[in-house]
C-alpha cells in the first residue's frame, strides 16, 4: 500500500513522496532514492564522485574502521569555510538501498577534515527521505547565513558544549571583546519559525527518549562517539 505525505514548512516547496510497506514494513525503492537525490541537486548539493574519494583516501591514506561492502551516495555542500556532507545509505552500484538495520543517513559539517556538527543519524523509518530532505536544507541555510561576531566582526565558529552536546555559534577573539570574554549565539540564530518548530519536534523525542533513559538508570552513548573514526595514515595532510 501507498500514501502521499506533503512536506511541511512554506520556507521550502511542497513535495509529495510515496511512503510504501511490505506487510507493514517500511520500505524504499529505487524511484525514492532518484527523488532524493534530485531534491539534493536543486538545492545545490553535489555528489561526492569516486575521484574526490580517491583523493581524499589518497591524501590522508584512509583505513575503514571495519569492511565496507558497495559505495554509497554522498553529497556535499561548501559555502563560508563549512561543508554539508550527506550520506544517504543508498548502494550506488547495486542500485539499492542499505540494510535499514545496520546502517542510517547522516548529516555533518566539516571545516576541512574535521567534523564539527553531527546531526541526530537518520532511521531508515516513515518519513526518512523528508526529514533527510529537510536536514539538508536546514544545514546549508546555515552555513551560507554564518554570523558575524556582534563585537569583532570576525566569523563566528559551530561549538558544541562537550558535557550537553548542544550547539552553539561561538568567537573566542576575547582580546578583541570587551570584558574579555567569548560571545555565543544560539544555534537556530534567525532560522525561520517554521524550521525551528520542525528542528524541536525532533529534539523533544530526544528529550524524551534521554529522559526515559535516565529514569531506567541507562545511560547510552551518542551514535556519533560510538562510531569509529577511519584510520589516519597521513595526519599531517589534514586540512
Amino acid at each position: 500500500m501507498s500514501q502521499s505525505t506533503e512536506r511541511p514548512g512554506n520556507s521550502r516547496p511542497n513535495v509529495k513522496v510515496a511512503i510504501e510497506t511490505e506487510n507493514g514494513k517500511f520500505i524504499l525503492s529505487y524511484e525514492d532514492f532518484l527523488f532524493l537525490e534530485r531534491m539534493l541537486l536543486n538545492m545545490g548539493y553535489r555528489k561526492i564522485t569516486r575521484y574526490d574519494s580517491r583523493k581524499t583516501f589518497i591524501r590522508l591514506s584512509l583505513s575503514a574502521p571495519r569492511p565496507i561492502i558497495g559505495r554509497e551516495s554522498s553529497y556535499y555542500y561548501s559555502n563560508n569555510g563549512y561543508t554539508v556532507i550527506l550520506h544517504t545509505t543508498f548502494l550506488e552500484k547495486e542500485k539499492k538501498w542499505r540494510d535499514g538495520s545496520t546502517d542510517v543517513g547522516w548529516n555533518l559539517i566539516v571545516a576541512g577534515d574535521k567534523p564539527v556538527y553531527f546531526a541526530k543519524p537518520f532511521s531508515r523509518t516513515k518519513g526518512f527521505i523528508l526529514k533527510f530532505l529537510r536536514y539538508a536544507a536546514i544545514s546549508k541555510w546555515k552555513i551560507d547565513h554564518r554570523l558575524l561576531c556582534p563585537e569583532c566582526k570576525a566569523y563566528m565558529g559551530i561549538f558544541r558544549n562537550p558535557k550537553t552536546r548542544q550547539c552553539f555559534w561561538a568567537c573566542f577573539n576575547t582580546t578583541r571583546h570587551e570584558g574579555g570574554v567569548p560571545k555565543f549565539e544560539s544555534w537556530d540564530y534567525e532560522l525561520s519559525p517554521e524550521d525551528t518548530k520542525f528542528l524541536n519536534i525532533r529534539r523533544e523525542y530526544t528529550k524524551r527518549y534521554h529522559d526515559k533513559n535516565k529514569k531506567e538508570g541507562k545511560t547510552p552513548t551518542p551514535a556519533a562517539v560510538i562510531r569509529k573514526p577511519w584510520d589516519i595514515g597521513n595526519p599531517e595532510n589534514r586540512i
